[in-house]
């Protein structure tokens, strides 16, 4: 879909941003870009329905604790680690380049007795010498109906900006193993702990290694190797992302918070598409399970000379 055409679904009917707005988006971009809680991650991908085509899930085998995920997944997996393994490295950064991504998202807001979804376009400048992110945000969706009667209650607040940029801190290759073995035991210590549970933080942070970081191959095939290995992974099946591209997606049920994070891949390239997050029954907010509460799909990606400019 070309980048007209992206826009023109937006429809932006939103007036000038208030300071508890600016507070707002300023807090997205501090937890995305410094490694927060799981939880807040998952706050910061959130939409209306979704568009994958969902397969049939293959039973659950029995698992060590670094066994294999579901037994197909892991297949799916493995693969794409070896299609990953045959792709040309990224050339380093010089300094006054930028890796340049962008993304149709949605993100989560919400008050008192409310939620309400903002799709939106965001775009990311990433270098050694800092960068910038730039968002522009449609008009709000209200996943219930009862939301929606909320936020009226309260008086329609302002729930996105129309637009914000901020500057961000200089970015470095991931100083991660390439190891498969070494790999699995860094996120796996990384996350034991957590709160909602060692498995499904080892899956967020394999998708946070993948997510805008210009990984090299030798590591995004050790991503995907440690992903085959986390107890639990799902396979969904043959999936489109938000722009229609085909590609297989995997996920990670969380039994704890009844919600399911997924992850869609091209088969040909090892890319990370996009990824989605789908409320199961008895999530906390009530939703009908397979609502999707979160989406984010990498629309297009290269190296800049300047921040700003786009490839």
């Amino acid at each position: 879909m070309a980048d007209l055409e992206l826009l023109r679904t937006l429809p932006f009917e939103v007036t000038g941003p208030s300071n508890e707005a600016r507070a707002r988006a300023r807090g997205r971009l501090l937890r995305h870009i410094g490694g927060a809680p799981a939880t807040g991650r998952r706050r910061l991908l959130v939409a209306a329905a979704g568009l994958l085509t969902a397969g049939a899930i293959g039973a659950l085998i029995g698992l060590s604790s670094q066994g294999s995920g579901n037994a197909a997944a892991a297949r799916v997996l493995r693969n794409i680690a070896t299609v990953a393994r045959t792709q040309e490295a990224p050339k380093p950064l010089k300094r006054g380049q930028f890796r340049y991504t962008k993304s149709v998202v949605a993100f989560m807001s919400g008050g008192k007795g409310w939620n309400a979804l903002s799709p939106g376009v965001r775009e990311f400048w990433m270098g050694p010498t800092g960068g910038r992110i730039h968002e522009r945000w449609g008009k709000p969706v209200f996943p219930t109906a009862a939301d929606r009667q909320a936020w009226i209650a309260a008086g329609r607040p302002q729930v996105s900006t129309r637009e914000d940029s901020a500057n961000i801190p200089p970015t470095h290759p991931l100083a991660m193993p390439t190891d498969p073995d070494k790999l699995y035991a860094a996120i796996n210590d990384r996350a034991v702990g957590h709160g909602n549970g060692t498995r499904p933080e080892m899956f967020t942070l394999v998708g946070d290694a993948l997510r805008e970081t210009g990984a090299s191959p030798a590591l995004r095939a050790a991503l995907y190797e440690v992903a085959a290995r986390i107890p639990g992974v799902q396979l969904i099946g043959p999936a489109k992302d938000r722009i229609g591209r085909r590609g297989v997606a995997v996920a990670y049920a969380d039994g704890k918070i009844h919600e399911r994070h997924e992850l869609i891949f091209d088969r040909r390239t090892a890319a990370l598409l996009g990824e989605e997050y789908v409320q199961l029954d008895g999530n906390p907010s009530g939703y009908p399970a397979g609502t999707v509460t979160g989406y984010s799909t990498y629309v297009a990606s290269g190296v800049v000379n300047r921040r700003g400019a786009r490839p």
